[in-house]
């Protein structure tokens, strides 16, 4: 089997477009690929994903509620219903590689396990961080089976630069996860 890594110059949302071409290919040539699993801050790539990728099942991960202020949730009611019409699910959940490990360390100091895992993902980019977080996120949600092969699409602050196709594991069988290949992600980062 051969897969192309595209890899991009630079980080920008302006690659969004670009990604999800990569990926729409990789999904022609592989069909049996049901999922789609992506990260979306305020909705704007989720939502060009669930209307991209109307013939598989699109899970669209935003951040938790209080990431950014306390109460709120950057995924805005109206844009959620705009996904949830276009047939994708909407995942909220507390960040696989966060939770309380990030709360310890904000609070108390000390880095966790689970921080320092994500800081090791991060040395292949923060998209590729992302998409190994809303792999696990899908499957403990039961929206993704951990058998088979997902495409996940993430980025490096807002829209998408980075796509790999994952097996998913729960959060509790972690060192089953399977970053199996590359898409696309930047090389500058």
């Amino acid at each position: 089997m051969r897969v192309e890594t595209y890899y991009f110059d630079e980080l920008s949302q302006a690659k969004t477009q670009k990604v999800l071409s990569v990926v729409s290919e990789y999904l022609a040539a592989n069909p049996s690929i049901e999922h789609i699993v992506v990260a979306s801050t305020e909705g704007t790539t989720g939502l060009e994903a669930a209307q991209r990728f109307k013939n598989k099942t699109v899970i669209v991960v935003s951040h938790q509620a209080g990431f950014a202020t306390p109460n709120e949730n950057e995924l805005k009611d109206d844009q959620r219903e705009r996904i949830i019409n276009e047939g994708a699910h909407v995942l909220t959940a507390t960040h696989a590689f966060a939770g309380i490990a990030r709360g310890i360390r904000v609070e108390l100091g000390g880095w966790q396990p689970t921080e320092i895992i994500a800081v090791a993902f991060r040395t292949f980019g923060q998209g590729t961080k992302v998409c190994a977080e809303i792999a696990m996120m899908a499957a403990d949600a039961g929206l993704v089976p951990t058998d088979h092969d997902a495409v996940c699409i993430a980025g490096t602050g807002r829209g998408a630069d980075t796509a790999w196709v994952v097996q998913p594991a729960y959060t509790q069988t972690f060192p089953k996860l399977r970053m199996k290949a590359c898409l696309c992600k930047p090389l500058e980062f």
